[in-house]
């Protein structure tokens, strides 16, 4: 059984990193969230938008299937606006439906940005073909910012 810690906007906004953005919430509004996932501290959560890319060139252009630091996309890196989520952020992202990825959710590292990715947007890699990529469509998802 998991257990859960409520925490109102202003407390989670203490333990926020650094550069984050999380949503405002009424003073009264009470959070409530995972304490720990997959041994990590839970210290914020994002509603996002959800796409996907893959390792085609098209999904790449012009630097093949590489994430921002240069190293080879793998399962678990994702894409980000920096201005709301600084790269190097662990998360856990949930709430999607994909036969490709992990039922349940995933423990993602924010490693990749794009210039469509902007503000609420989160592009998740699936090494797959690009129908199995395009049939991801648009999916909002939670996504819980782990303590690194």
């Amino acid at each position: 059984m998991r257990k859960f810690l409520t925490f109102s906007a202003a407390a989670l906004m203490a333990f926020a990193l650094p550069g984050l953005a999380l949503a405002a919430q009424p003073a009264s509004a009470a959070w409530r969230a995972p304490q720990m996932i997959d041994g990590h501290q839970v210290v914020g959560a994002l509603d996002l938008t959800a796409t996907a890319y893959g390792p085609s060139a098209q999904d790449n252009y012009p630097y093949g299937a590489t994430d921002y630091f240069g190293r080879p996309l793998i399962p678990g890196d994702v894409a980000v606006d920096p201005n709301v989520i600084p790269l190097g952020t662990r998360l856990w992202v949930t709430g999607y439906s994909s036969p490709m990825l992990p039922q349940g959710g995933f423990l993602a590292r924010a490693v990749d940005e794009g210039d469509a990715i902007q503000g609420s947007r989160i592009d998740l890699f699936i090494n797959g073909s690009e129908t199995t990529v395009s049939n991801f469509g648009i999916q909002h998802v939670t996504a819980y910012v782990l303590k690194n």
